[in-house]
């Protein structure tokens, strides 16, 4: 019997119009977007349907409007008999991994992303935080940049290891600077984020230490479905680790390569859940013959196991 692991987007993935034919679609859709709505006073299914971007980008706005379009359209998988045997998610889409493991319920996954951003953006000010994707170099040879001479009076760290051929870098805007002019002159191409911090890094520490508290008597469950971690790159179900793991998370690195190349060990077929194709293509250069499905709107949800 075929195997499957479920992997769910992260902020990046938003794109005007998400979600439009699921909601249309299914009574229990728009029951999800109008329990957000009462949940955090947002018209999401506005903002997603209609735009305009600058509003969708917004994180308070794409990281919700993601979760829920990616829990939608699980769910619909569910009812449709699909159970997978390993889930994870990018980022953000680690709670929706969270919720999809009935660790935690939809109320408590949207709390959860309204206070984490909340304490993401007040961590560390934008004005000073950086963070810049790198491509064409490998992470000890960005490492070696990191631990070179230039940046010692600067905190910046590998944020995200995405694919082999490209991991984001994250902490103080000067020192992201520095840092890509130095991989430039090795032949690396730099793309800075367009971000409102220094996510994944050092710099949000603070951020860890406020959802600690605000998270303290959050309940988790035990994950019905096995978790891959983040921050570990391995396999968690357990309701103090999943609890312990949320607030560390923001300010550890995204383990995505490890955590990709441990579901190929699992399973027979990775299945991005969620609007878009980011992480498909992440997979995909991570292991190029690995069989991989998406599912990100009603098109691909009908035609999932049709193949």
């Amino acid at each position: 019997m075929t195997s499957f692991a479920c992997v769910f987007p992260g902020q990046g993935s938003q794109k005007v119009g998400m979600g439009k034919d699921l909601f249309d679609a299914y009574a229990d859709v728009r029951d999800l977007f109008h329990q957000a709505q009462g949940i955090l006073g947002l018209d999401l299914a506005k903002i997603c349907f209609e735009g305009p971007d600058e509003e969708l980008v917004k994180t308070s706005h794409a990281q919700p409007a993601i979760f829920l379009i990616s829990i939608a359209l699980f769910n619909q998988l569910k009812k449709g008999g699909f159970t997978p045997k390993v889930v994870a998610g990018h980022s953000l889409g680690e709670i929706t991994a969270y919720v999809a493991a009935e660790s935690l319920s939809v109320e408590q996954g949207l709390f959860l992303i309204q206070e984490r951003g909340a304490a993401m953006a007040a961590a560390y000010p934008s004005e000073d935080s950086g963070m810049a994707a790198v491509l064409g170099s490998t992470r000890e040879r960005i490492q070696d940049v990191l631990d070179s001479a230039p940046l010692v009076p600067y905190t910046v760290v590998i944020a995200n290891d995405n694919c082999p051929n490209q991991i984001v870098i994250s902490g103080e805007k000067e020192g992201v600077s520095v840092a890509s002019a130095l991989l430039k002159e090795q032949g690396a191409k730099l793309i800075s984020l367009n971000v409102s911090g220094a996510f994944h890094s050092p710099l949000m520490l603070n951020a860890t230490q406020r959802l600690q508290k605000s998270f303290h008597n959050l309940q988790f469950a035990k994950a019905k479905i096995p978790i891959v971690l983040n921050r570990t790159a391995r396999i968690e179900t357990e309701p103090q680790a999943l609890h312990e793991n949320v607030s560390l998370q923001v300010s550890s690195p995204v383990q995505w390569t490890e955590t990709i190349r441990l579901l190929d060990t699992l399973v027979d077929v990775i299945v991005e859940v969620g609007p878009g194709k980011v992480l498909s293509g992440l997979i995909r250069k991570t292991l190029a013959e690995k069989e991989q499905q998406n599912v990100s709107d009603l098109a691909s949800l009908e035609g999932f196991g049709k193949e």
